[in-house]
């Protein structure tokens, strides 16, 4: 199975840091957020993932995962010094679907332990630093996608000796639409009629017969 590994423009603001380029202090509690804007848009509509991002070492950024299908985006995205960060995507060209979105923050070593291999023969495989061991592929033999690769990526931020921290949140991608149907005139409501019962022959019969007797009682007299 193909999968297409693409960086998608994106925009943010300057690293953390001083004007001499020094590292900003590590905080002893690591936060990080997402949210994508707007949670529902059509292809070709931009799609902003931003959040806040605090504590740890947050020189090199964040790292945000994008993914649908055989779709995979990762992209590193700078904080900026009130704890900001923010990451445009444009969506033309892209399929409509669900898209999974993982925000990774790097902890207090500074140095991001989940990466996946974006070129050569392992592209698409997700290695963990800490190890050197490949803990899931998005492709190939044994590849996992969508909830399941969420999953498996969520697991792979909880082993052992990794202290990098995450946020998820989703958001949809649909076709645009197609413009409404010109309005038509109501047609008038349907009159409701009650259908009269068929008179039987028998009925006809009996209505001659007493015509008849009549007849004759008026010949009588």
């Amino acid at each position: 199975m193909l999968i297409a590994v693409l960086i998608l423009p994106v925009s943010g603001a300057e690293t953390t840091g001083d004007a001499s380029g020094n590292e900003a202090p590590v905080s002893a509690v690591p936060y990080i957020s997402a949210t994508a804007t707007p949670a529902k848009a059509t292809i070709g509509e931009p799609v902003t993932i931003s959040g806040v991002a605090t504590g740890g070492n947050l020189t090199s950024g964040v790292q945000i995962w994008v993914f649908a299908g055989n779709y995979v985006n990762v992209s590193t995205v700078p904080v900026t010094s009130d704890g900001t960060y923010s990451a445009v995507y444009q969506t033309t060209g892209l399929p409509a679907a669900l898209y999974y979105v993982i925000v990774q923050s790097p902890g207090k070593d500074g140095s991001l332990n989940i990466l996946m291999e974006t070129t050569g023969q392992f592209s698409g495989q997700v290695m963990n630093t800490m190890t050197g061991k490949p803990v899931f592929t998005f492709t190939g033999t044994g590849s996992v996608q969508d909830s399941a690769a969420a999953q498996a990526l969520s697991d792979a931020f909880n082993q052992s000796g990794v202290d990098d921290i995450y946020s998820k949140c989703t958001f949809q991608l649909v076709a645009a639409g197609t413009a409404a149907p010109a309005s038509t005139p109501a047609l008038p409501a349907p009159v409701t009629t009650t259908k009269k019962s068929p008179v039987t022959l028998v009925t006809v019969i009996a209505a001659i017969s007493l015509l008849g007797i009549a007849v004759v009682q008026r010949s009588r007299k």
